[in-house]
This record gives C-alpha cells, sequence and structure tokens, in this order.
C-alpha cells in the first residue's frame, strides 16, 4: 500500500475550479435550486463513478457492516443489563450515566473523524474508530467498579462516533449516489438486526454466566471487524487516487492539524447544557438553581468559544462554518437536528404512555414499537430505490417529513380511550417518515458538496444527529418531570404527599400498586405531562419539515460504466 494512496481521498478529485464552491451563486440561467420542477445539476458533475463489481463490493461491505451490526447491538445489550449492572454496583443512582457518558462521547468525538479520514486516511481512521470502541467494551467487561463502567462506555463512545461517519465515508467514496441511497437502507436493516438482537443476547448471557460476560461476548464479533479492516482494500479497482496535499507532511505536522481546541470546546458546550437538563429531571433541581443555570451559561459561553475557533483559529476546522452557512448544508444540519431531537423524545417517551397511563407491563409497551422499527427500516430501502430510479429526491423527502409531523400530531392526540389498534399504527407515520428523510437529506448534502468535502460534510450530519439525540432524551426527560410534579401536585395531598409524587416520578411502575385515587391521580398526572412531551415532538417534526423545504433540489449523477470491472487492481489504488 502506497503512502500517498492511504492518505489521499480513495476517488479521483473533480477539479476545484468546476465545481460549485460552499455559497456559491448558482450559474446565470439554471434554475433555482428548491424548485420541484426544475432541478439543479450535482455537484460531483453529470456523472459519477463506477458502480464496483460484487467481488469488491461483498468484503467492502462485510468490513462496514459488521462494526455497523457490533455497534448497534452493543447499545441494546447495554439497555438491557442497566438494573443488573446498578444492582452489582449499588449504585443505581449513577445507572442513567452509561447511557449519557456514551451519548455524550459520540457526540463531542464523531466531527474528529470526518477530518481523520483526510488527514490519516480512511483505513487508519476506521482503526482508530474500531480500537477505541474495542478497548471500550473490554473495559466494560472488567470493570470493578460504575466509576470504571462509565469510563470505559465514553471510551467505547469515543470510537462508536467514529463508526458511523468513517464507514459512511467509505460508502460514499467506492458507490454512485444514486446507488447511495440504497445501500445506505441495507445498512440501517444490518443496524435493526443488531439492535433487535441485542436485548435478547445480553439477556441471556446476564441469566447464564453474568452481566460480564455480555461485553465479551462482543469480542470476536470485533475481532473480525478488525480483521477485515486490516485487510480487505477499501477503495474500488482502478480508480487510484491523485496525490494528498497532506501527503509531505510528517506526522507531528499532521496531528497537529486535528482541531484539539475546537474539540475541547465542543466537549464543554455538550457536557455542561447535557449535565444542566440532567439536573433538572432527575436531581428536581429547578432554573433558578445556580447550578443548573451556571451550567447551560457555560455550555453557551463554550458553543460561542467554539464557533470562533472554527472560523478563526483552526486550521483544518472540525465544522467548516463556511459549510454549515451554504443553503443546503444548513438546511440538512437544521433537519438532522430537529429529527434526532423529535425521533430520540418519541422513542424514550412513548413506551411510557402505556405503562404509566395504560397500565401494561414493560413487555407490553414494547410490543407497540415493532410496526415502527419495520417502518423503519421498510422505508430506507424505499427511500434507496426510488432514488436509484428516478436520481431526485426533494420531493420525496418532503413527503416524509410530512408523515413525521402526521404520526407527531397522531400520538399526540392519544387519551386513555384511544382504539388498540390505533396505539400500535399511529406511531408508524413517524418511524417511515423518520428514515426516509434521514436517508434522502444525506444523499442531498453529499451531493451538494464536491468530493473532497464528503467526509466532512459527513461528519457534520452526524455531529448534528448525536447532538439531537442528547438533547431530545435530556429535554424531553426535564419536560416530563417539571410537568410531572406540577400535576402531581395539584392531585395528592396529605402529610406523606412528598415522598408518594417522588415515587411515582421516579417508579411509573409503582402505580398499579397505589390506592384508587392515588392511582388514578397519577395517571391523569402522566397524561398530561406526556402530552406536553409529545407536543414538544410535533413541534420538532415541524421545524424538520421547514428546514427540508429550504433544501436545494439537485438531480443525482449518472454513474459512469465500467468496461474493465475484471482488470486486475492497481497497486496505488489499495486505500
Amino acid at each position: 500500500m502506497s503512502r500517498t494512496a492511504e492518505q489521499a481521498p480513495l476517488l479521483a478529485q473533480q477539479s476545484r475550479d468546476a465545481q460549485p464552491r460552499y455559497g456559491a451563486a448558482q450559474p446565470e440561467g439554471a434554475a433555482e435550486p428548491g424548485s420541484a420542477s426544475e432541478p439543479a445539476p450535482s455537484a460531483h458533475g453529470e456523472t459519477d463513478v463506477p458502480f464496483p463489481p460484487l467481488r469488491v463490493l461483498l468484503p467492502l461491505l462485510f468490513t462496514i457492516w459488521v462494526p455497523v451490526f457490533a455497534a448497534s447491538l452493543d447499545g441494546t445489550v447495554v439497555a438491557t443489563l442497566v438494573g443488573s449492572i446498578a444492582s452489582d454496583f449499588e449504585a443505581s443512582e449513577q445507572a442513567a450515566w452509561l447511557g449519557s457518558s456514551y451519548l455524550l462521547s459520540v457526540c463531542c468525538f464523531t466531527p474528529i473523524y470526518g477530518r481523520l479520514c483526510d488527514i490519516i486516511g480512511r483505513r487508519r481512521a476506521l482503526l482508530t474508530a474500531l480500537t477505541f470502541f474495542v478497548t471500550g467494551t473490554f473495559g466494560c467487561g472488567v470493570a470493578q467498579s460504575m466509576g470504571q463502567l462509565i469510563a470505559a462506555r465514553g471510551l467505547a463512545g469515543v470510537g462508536g462516533g467514529g463508526l458511523a461517519v468513517v464507514n459512511s465515508t467509505i460508502m460514499s467514496d467506492v458507490i454512485p449516489l444514486r446507488h447511495r441511497g440504497l445501500m445506505q437502507g441495507l445498512t440501517n436493516i444490518i443496524f435493526g438486526l443488531g439492535s433487535g438482537l441485542g436485548g435478547p443476547v445480553g439477556g441471556f448471557a446476564n441469566d447464564k454466566l453474568g452481566w460480564r460476560s455480555a461485553f465479551m461476548l462482543q469480542m470476536p464479533i470485533l475481532g473480525v471487524a478488525l480483521v477485515a479492516a486490516l485487510f480487505v482494500p477499501l477503495s474500488p479497482p482502478n480508480q487510484p487516487p491523485k496525490p494528498s496535499p497532506l501527503a509531505g507532511l510528517g506526522w507531528t505536522d499532521k496531528l497537529l492539524l486535528i482541531d484539539g481546541l475546537g474539540s475541547l470546546f465542543l466537549v464543554g458546550t455538550v457536557g455542561s447544557s447535557l449535565i444542566s437538563l440532567s439536573l433538572m429531571s432527575a436531581q428536581d433541581l429547578s432554573f433558578s438553581e445556580p447550578v443548573v443555570w451556571g451550567g447551560l451559561v457555560a455550555g453557551a459561553a463554550s458553543a460561542v468559544a467554539f464557533v470562533c475557533v472554527e472560523l478563526w483559529v483552526a486550521r483544518k476546522p472540525i465544522l467548516p462554518i463556511p459549510l454549515l452557512l451554504q443553503r443546503t448544508g444548513g438546511s440538512v444540519a437544521l433537519a438532522n437536528f430537529a429529527l434526532a431531537v423529535m425521533s430520540f423524545a418519541l422513542l424514550y417517551n412513548f413506551p411510557l404512555w402505556f405503562q404509566a397511563v395504560k397500565l401494561q407491563s414493560a413487555s407490553e409497551a414494547g410490543l407497540h414499537l415493532i410496526p415502527n422499527s419495520i417502518g423503519l427500516s421498510v422505508s430506507s430501502v424505499t427511500a434507496g430505490l426510488y432514488m436509484r430510479w428516478r436520481g431526485v429526491y426533494w420531493a420525496y423527502n418532503l413527503v416524509h417529513a410530512g408523515l413525521m409531523l402526521g404520526g407527531s400530531l397522531i400520538v399526540l392526540s392519544f387519551t386513555a380511550g384511544t382504539p388498540e389498534w390505533l396505539t400500535y399504527a399511529g406511531i408508524v407515520p413517524s418511524g417511515v417518515g423518520v428514515s426516509g428523510v434521514l436517508t434522502c437529506t444525506l444523499i442531498a448534502l453529499i451531493n451538494s458538496v464536491p468530493r473532497e468535502d464528503i467526509a466532512v460534510a459527513t461528519a457534520m450530519s452526524y455531529l448534528f444527529r448525536t447532538s439531537g439525540q442528547v438533547v431530545g432524551v435530556a429535554l424531553s426527560g426535564a419536560i416530563l418531570q417539571a410537568k410531572l410534579r406540577t400535576e402531581l401536585e395539584k392531585r395528592i395531598s396529605g402529610p406523606d404527599a412528598a415522598k408518594t409524587i417522588a415515587a411515582i416520578r421516579h417508579q411509573s411502575s409503582i402505580i398499579p400498586t397505589l390506592p384508587a385515587h392515588e392511582r388514578a391521580a397519577a395517571v391523569a398526572a402522566y397524561a398530561v405531562a406526556l402530552r406536553w412531551v409529545f407536543g414538544f415532538v410535533a413541534a420538532a417534526a415541524l421545524v424538520t419539515l421547514l428546514s427540508c423545504i429550504t433544501i436545494e433540489n439537485r438531480t443525482l449523477p449518472e454513474h459512469t460504466k465500467s468496461s474493465t470491472d475484471d482488470a486486475e487492481q492497481p497497486a496505488d489504488a489499495e486505500d
């Protein structure tokens, strides 16, 4: 493998002079982007790369999909083990940080990998992400305290965020854009398969061998992923890359290009805000408490510093502000953020409706998410098929954003008397919409930037997704707890009211065991509080729809026909 090839983008770069730059004006006489009737041309030109032959594509997809499966499996495995881990370490009050530490790391380190792909090459970036993820997962299996386990989950998150960005970048390098959405849909199915198996695998391992075994059982899968990342070619045949501008730099100079200061301020922004929101929802602190508003102020100050660093200090910013100010770049970023807020707030609170209002068991409540999961998987594939067939995405994306909003409004209309069939079917439009919008907006973003900027654009997309996930969970939790406390205080009184209210707020499973009048009060309070949360979800869906309207309407390039698919791969085309 040549040093130059390892450091360069996988595909030959097109001339920068022939491609529109961030925020570039349309050529005179061109159709206005955003017009549904006359889409503008792709930023990649009229033709795209050849579709790789199966002998190249299948090993490449295996290399991408094994880490995707492992990361999705890990997420639901941990969710299943939270109770057992908290009991083992006698640290239930810290259990929420098992998820928060991972999400925080993913959010903060995701954008770094976009630049790493360009600075050290795709393969080394993938190996870096895998190394962090494997080390963190192994650390979870051998942790001797809750603090060690939380730290290990944070370390795994450093790699987990990179896996999504690097794998998506590699796929964008070798798959024509017209087929890229379909491949993303198939990747989402692999992700869904891992998520679906994680719960049963984690529960079985915990019951038979203890919770530590659930982490250790992931090691063989991750070992296969490491071997594949080391040896499988990550570039298509007959597509030797041009020399990288960084090829003459030493490792010290390359590492200095990494935006460490920007990353630090990003951690401060997300971390301070997350801690403040968590204190409001989990510790019953009000906004007037200095530790709460102080954390939010610190987060805001860190955000301002982050923007300043990205504009004027960083040599290779992890979030190029010009890309964010470009029409499609900014629209996709806002759409992805709002969509993630909406989908995670709904995902975390939808089952609670059935447990706290309909008084169903946790397993019965979970069944209501199955139709949503099916809709997510099917919609992602159909979005890819549509884009491959028609070569456009703007109107299709808008329809799915509308489905998101429609599904959110259906859930908002739920009452205790809602028909059972509607409680299963009502969330499906949201799932279909979320998956379709995620697929279309990623393709829209990639299609709007020159090929050499795909890695950093992809990282930006995932940054806003992960930020939205963190905000969606934290803010919906704060809304739920604030409104729930108010409603319970209206309905429950007496000498033990404070104790009863605290128990109801933090353990919804006790509601069926309460005396009749307290049970009725708790159900009514949860119904009101969750309706506020679902209203917040619908507002986020509306923001997503409005953002999708302003995305540029561009055609996808036709991929070229390769007449040399069976030719030997040149040595310098190795990744």
